[in-house]
């Protein structure tokens, strides 16, 4: 039994390929638009929501744990890089990105996941992604932020 069998068959993953279709083509142009700006919170929101609802939906104790770590590691990592960019570092390196999966592959992959595995399976899945995202994003997070020497400054500036 699938963990998924209340939305019906194949249907959650043929709507995570149209997702990652359709938000690759909605970035691959430039955001110059005046409300363009609202891309990025929406496919975050996307992603965030759908795996929040699978773990819900699996409904086996320890899996909207696992999906609020995999949320709060990808957090992470866009925390970070908007830290990078107004430090003017630059956007983290492209294999970090592509090994995390980028938004429409981790969408797509807790998708097929939901849909293959038991609930109780999803669970681990959850769990494993979880802590494979948040290790490959904290420990290139350290790296880059030791190695540029930067202080530790927060958004309110330096106490008088």
């Amino acid at each position: 039994m699938a963990a998924l069998t209340g939305f019906g068959g194949p249907w959650p993953v043929v709507a995570a390929l149209a997702y990652g279709l359709t938000s690759g083509l909605a970035v691959a142009r430039p955001l110059k638009g005046a409300l363009d700006w609202l891309v990025p919170p929406f496919l975050r929101a996307a992603e965030y929501g759908t795996v929040l609802v699978l773990a819900a939906r699996a409904d086996v104790n320890g899996a909207l744990p696992a999906a609020f770590g995999l949320v709060a590691a990808v957090a992470y990592h866009h925390y970070d890089t908007v830290y990078r960019i107004r430090g003017n570092a630059g956007a983290p390196p492209a294999w970090l990105v592509r090994s995390i999966g980028g938004h429409e592959g981790r969408t797509l992959l807790v998708t097929v996941l939901a849909a293959l595995l038991t609930a109780s399976q999803f669970k681990v899945a959850l769990t494993v992604l979880a802590v494979a995202v948040a290790l490959v994003v904290l420990v290139e997070s350290i790296r880059f932020w030791v190695s540029a020497g930067a202080p530790a400054v927060h958004d309110e500036g330096e106490p008088a």
